[in-house]
């Protein structure tokens, strides 16, 4: 459990730089993949779809996450 929020929190920080902005856009581009940002905690289970729309995301945005 939680490496879902690890990525999206990698993800939002390799892309964004602390640009509120950009933090913004990418959490729109998930949820509009069907990734609930902020209904992800550290808690909830990890879906193999959901991982693979983080990664799919991160691809989109030439990101490479480490988790």
């Amino acid at each position: 459990m939680g490496r879902a929020k690890k990525m999206i929190d990698e993800l939002i920080a390799k892309k964004s730089n602390g640009n509120k902005y950009l933090e913004h856009k990418i959490k729109i581009a998930l949820v509009l993949k069907g990734v609930m940002v902020d209904h992800i905690t550290a808690s909830t289970p990890d879906e193999k779809e959901i991982i693979e729309t983080i990664l799919k995301v991160a691809k989109e945005f030439n990101i490479k996450l480490t988790n």
